[in-house]
């Protein structure tokens, strides 16, 4: 059986829970928001703009405490 390992210290992991939070989370939601679209529009409605403004301040505050 394989495994993945990965060698380093714990800043790449740090910086690899911050790009997950920055940008899988707003993807996540603007699939399942697309998904829902044709079933419910209003909650595709309003998983597209939680999407949104989730994406606007996690680029927002993660961004800056990665520089």
């Amino acid at each position: 059986m394989n495994t993945l390992v990965v060698n380093g210290d714990g800043l790449i992991w740090i910086l690899l829970l911050l790009f997950f939070l920055a940008f899988g989370v707003p993807i996540i939601l603007f699939i399942i928001g697309l998904a829902l679209r044709n079933k419910n529009k209003k909650a595709s409605k309003a998983l597209l703009i939680i999407a949104t403004v989730y994406a606007l301040i996690g680029l927002g505050i993660c961004g800056s405490s990665m520089i």
